[in-house]
């Protein structure tokens, strides 16, 4: 046999039996590892969750009081993050004014990062009917950092359990989307940390987002949120909201069909429990109320 070639062989079966050796080191020092993120059973894993319950109370659903949209979502958990969409102009500030109302109507602390307009516009749109919540003083920038600790300061200080943040675009920095090479893969960076946020937290965020601009012809669907497939895929629940057009009356000085006040809420994506379906609303002073037709009803 070729010297060479032999000499090859043996350094092969040296660096195996190396390797072997390494791996076998590799399993005795994991066989007593206890950290944090160890490897468990389920049924360890169980105890440990029922444990917790015990010690923090059962888990908690947020409920809104708007029926259908309670049984849809079956509550809000903390640790979610929460994504409503709408076409510009058609209610979703309004509609997450309308949340924090009822959250703090059953005393559930709100955090507000209002990006859009100052103090004193957000505070005329709640048409001097303003609940009691929180919000910083000013908003400083498109900085996550800087969100972070409003966040962690509104826990320490007043127990903000839901963050409302209006809106997603907001937080991106321009310098890192002019050097970014994908818009798409940045907002997905960005979704990702604010899920973070939410479960580190145990808090329910709660963004605005857009939707891509489109005639409205039909119904919008999770495909026409803006700029990016990750805004759905990294959030837990995903709300569409659009208001309803006439059939019969037109605009004089557009020709377009005019908005009635009626808006479909859609629940388009639910990851913890499955169920998908929309609701029809309607604003009264502010508030939206769910539609019930009375002729569906079985008494």
């Amino acid at each position: 046999m070729d010297l060479s070639k032999l000499e090859n062989q043996i350094r092969e079966a040296e660096a195996n039996i190396q390797d072997e050796r390494k791996y076998q080191k590799a399993l005795e020092i994991m066989e007593l590892y206890s950290g944090a993120d160890k490897v468990i059973s389920s049924e360890t894993a169980l105890q440990e969750i029922q444990a917790q319950r015990q010690e923090n109370g059962q888990i908690k659903d947020y409920l809104t009081g708007i029926p259908r949209l309670d049984a849809l979502i079956g509550g809000f958990r903390e640790g979610q993050l929460v994504v409503l969409s709408a076409p510009t102009g058609q209610g979703k500030t309004l509609f997450c004014q309308d949340l924090t109302r009822r959250f703090a109507e059953k005393e559930i602390n709100c955090l507000w990062f209002n990006y859009e307009v100052g103090n004193e516009e957000f505070f005329e749109r709640f048409k001097n009917q303003a609940p009691s919540f929180y919000l910083p003083r000013k908003i400083k920038g498109s900085s996550l950092e800087w969100l972070k600790f409003r966040i962690l300061e509104g826990i320490a200080k007043f127990n903000t359990k839901v963050i409302f943040i209006d809106h997603l675009h907001f937080l991106l920095n321009m310098d890192d989307m002019a050097k970014a090479k994908n818009l798409s893969l940045l907002i997905g960076m960005l979704m990702r940390d604010l899920k973070t946020i939410a479960v580190r937290t145990n808090t329910i965020i709660f963004l605005v987002s857009h939707l891509r601009k489109t005639l409205m012809e039909k119904s919008p669907t999770i495909e026409d949120l803006r700029d990016s497939s990750f805004v759905a895929q990294e959030s837990d629940i995903v709300m569409l909201l659009w208001r309803l057009k006439s059939k019969d009356k037109k605009n004089r000085d557009t020709g377009h069909a005019e908005y009635l006040n009626e808006s479909r809420l859609v629940v388009e994506k639910n990851r913890r429990t499955g169920n998908l379906g929309g609701l029809k609303l309607v604003v009264n002073q502010g508030r939206f109320e769910e539609e019930i037709n009375l002729d569906n009803l079985q008494l």
